[in-house]
């Protein structure tokens, strides 16, 4: 052993002990006069002395001593052994012209050398226009590397001492190191652009104006041949470094774009200047000055040097780093694969057994943990990137109900944004779980990729598809796709009409049933079943106005309950609010109930647990009230279907029929109870974008469909 003190290393002596820190680690060592004892050790740990040099002439409880101080250090990474070093040929020279680089790389990690030489041999081709191209040779040449290659792009015209034609300026003492200028290719030709990505290993994209085509058919390319990239948009006041590309790490810049877009809180007005085109005469920030552009291409070069020689957290990997010029302040967001990206997301079109055997998948899988399920739902909340912009308390009043809201994103780039969802519940984290639940259903809903549609040329071999009049409902069909569903009873595939699975908002608004039998849960039973007791609900309410005779009072004092059920009940009672609620359970025979607050029927709410259908429409009760007492009605209850007074009984019930107690035999029971009304029950999972696939795989739509022949 050779042992180095690690550079990045900083020791306090405190009254007992040492203190030892750096970006690794920190360790406190007991020992009165270890502190002396390192200060004479210091000098020989310099990777020049071996261990047994160092102990020499020492008695053997001293050379053990110091030997376990020595093992310990470098078990925590504050020494290194020079002696496990890989071998390199870098030469004097260069280890001196780039020490600190070496020195850098050396704080993470051992042989320094090696990894800068790889890093030094990589060949680099830097692509752009203006201040910031030529901020982008200056880094690369002063980095390191040997081999460096120019294309330089014309959209901009900028003055002399900004153009990288004399390249020989921008060369150091150096000697081995080379700029060459190549010829630009023709953009709009695929194969000349490929032509000339032939001879690098890394490809820097940075120019002054937002080159929007030409970065997407260059992030395609890099991912199709397996290269490094890395580049940066200059747009309005911001720059945008980032996703790394590269074999090794999963990253995608139309992705990130795609996500950045989704995210533009005026689609009129903003998407003009953030489509995917090359944007030629757009204005440059008044806060983009050679200085601002300098710090960019160094923020590209560093990202790069971290991911080549494997120092330190690359903070581009699967994210995207966001400088504002007018503030200089950097934010670092996570980047999600966009279902609709060209570059990465090459969806498969399957057939009736492929569509069945996933189906069969999701059956098997295991159950979500609720604790991990938040975690990863967390991350997926970013103001510029994520699958939904913000989650947050807000100034909703968190006493008796506990209120937060969650802001979605808009994939699909609609005119009008998809909103939010406000989650109600008793606890905080029931709140959180039940306003992403509520959230990933309008968004995976709301969203589509028509590369996944199946054309009426593509389903010639299949039985007729189930026609829009069958289903119940259903908004009129547009165009002619179709989409595999599987009915549930029979357990056969069928094709549904893709534009009556899916329900962006604009055509939500013509028809409250675009949202209708949508459900999540932490299985694939819970999802169906929640779907179903949506449709459910909805077929006990809509026959209420046939009904001839009066429903019955339910005895909320003497009926079985939940302890939160009761807990609302005494809340209300505390309130002094005049709150009845009305058994009005239909055919299906499923616990339903009426709440109404004095004449106004307020929410209607149904489970195959009567408890907890009784708790539900009571906690709709308490929220309700919350909301009008605070005034604040962003989480007031939506009208529902008013329970005529003709129809309020007088004679009172104590609901207590038993029903199924797990989610299986829950969808069991439902399944029988729609067929024994004759319907079919359709569901396909609602799983096109991705990321949502892959932390909440259990999200499904449910139509029903009369049992008539198909047409």
């Amino acid at each position: 052993m050779r042992p180095k003190f690690h550079p990045a290393t900083s020791y306090t002596p405190l009254a007992d002990s040492v203190y030892f820190r750096n970006h690794q680690a920190f360790l406190k060592i007991k020992g009165k006069s270890l502190f002396r004892l390192l200060e004479h050790l210091i000098p020989y740990l310099n990777g020049h002395y071996t261990l047994e040099e160092i102990t020499r002439g020492l008695d053997t409880a001293k050379k053990t001593m110091i030997t376990k101080f020595i093992e310990t250090l470098l078990s925590h990474h504050f020494l290194t052994d020079v002696s496990q070093d890989l071998s390199h040929d870098l030469k004097q020279a260069e280890l001196e012209t780039y020490a600190s680089n070496i020195a850098f790389i050396e704080s993470f990690h051992p042989s320094a050398p090696y990894h800068f030489e790889r890093f030094r041999h990589q060949r680099l081709l830097l692509i752009g226009s203006g201040f910031s191209c030529a901020a982008l040779i200056k880094a690369s040449v002063a980095c390191g590397i040997k081999q460096i290659s120019v294309i330089q792009t014309s959209e901009h015209d900028v003055v002399q001492d900004a153009r990288p034609d004399d390249l020989y300026l921008y060369l150091t003492d150096d000697s081995q190191q080379t700029l060459q200028l190549l010829d630009t290719p023709r953009w709009n030709e695929e194969a000349d652009v490929l032509k000339a990505l032939e001879d690098c290993d890394v490809v820097l994209h940075l120019s002054d104006r937002p080159m929007l085509a030409r970065i997407q058919l260059l992030n395609k390319l890099c991912i199709e041949q397996k290269k490094t990239c890395i580049q940066a948009v200059i747009a309005e006041h911001h720059a945008w470094i980032g996703p790394l590309v590269s074999p090794e790490t999963w990253g995608c810049w139309e992705c990130a774009w795609r996500r950045l877009q989704s995210h533009l809180t005026n689609l009129s007005e903003q998407f003009p200047y953030y489509c995917l085109c090359d944007h030629t005469a757009a204005s440059t920030s008044q806060f983009f000055v050679a200085p601002v552009a300098a710090m960019v291409a160094n923020r590209l070069l560093f990202e790069l040097f971290k991911h080549l020689t494997h120092a330190g957290t690359v903070e581009i990997v699967e994210s995207l780093i966001d400088i504002d010029f007018a503030t200089l302040l950097c934010e670092t967001h996570p980047v999600f694969p966009h279902p609709h990206c060209r570059a990465c997301q090459h969806p498969v079109l399957v057939d009736a057994s492929q569509f069945l055997d996933q189906v069969q998948q999701l059956q098997q899988q295991d159950s979500l943990e609720q604790h991990q399920l938040l975690q990863h739902l967390d991350r997926c909340c970013d103001p510029k990137l994520g699958l939904f912009r913000s989650f947050d308390e807000g100034d909703f009043v968190q006493l008796p109900l506990a209120v937060c809201k969650i802001e979605l994103s808009n994939p699909m780039l609609m005119e009008k944004n998809c909103g939010s969802v406000i989650g109600v519940e008793l606890k905080m984290s029931d709140a959180r779980l039940s306003a992403y639940r509520k959230a990933c259903e309008l968004y995976a809903s709301n969203l589509s990729d028509p590369r996944r549609w199946l054309s009426y040329e593509a389903i010639q071999q299949h039985e007729p598809p189930i026609s829009v009049d069958q289903l119940i409902g259903a908004c009129p069909a547009t165009g002619d796709a179709w989409t595999w569903a599987i009915d549930l009873y029979t357990r056969q595939v069928c094709l549904l009409p893709a534009t009556s699975v899916f329900s962006p908002r604009q055509y939500a608004a013509s028809s409250v049933m675009s949202e209708r039998g949508i459900g999540s849960g932490m299985n694939w039973a819970e999802a169906i079943c929640q779907a179903l007791l949506d449709w459910c609900m909805y077929l006990t309410v809509i026959q209420l106005r046939d009904a001839q005779q009066p429903y019955p009072l339910v005895s909320l004092a003497e009926s079985p309950m939940t302890p939160d059920g009761a807990y609302l009940r005494d809340l209300l009672t505390i309130a002094g609010e005049q709150v009845t609620v009305y058994e009005v359970t239909g055919p299906l025979q499923l616990p339903t109930f009426a709440i109404c607050w004095g004449e106004q029927t307020i929410a209607y709410s149904t489970h195959w647990k009567r408890t907890l259908a009784l708790e539900a429409g009571l906690k709709q009760a308490v929220q309700h009230y919350q909301s009008q007492h605070f005034q604040q009605f962003e989480y007031a209850l939506a009208p529902v279907p008013d329970l005529p007074l003709a129809l309020r009984g007088n004679q009172w019930s104590i609901p207590q029929t038993p029903l199924p107690t797990a989610w299986p035999a829950c969808q069991t029971w439902l399944l029988q109870s729609l067929q024994d009304r004759g319907l079919r029950v359709l569901a396909l999972p609602l799983d096109h974008d991705p990321a949502l696939r892959q932390i909440m795989p259990y999200i499904v739509r449910i139509l029903l469909a009369t049992c008539g022949n198909e047409e």
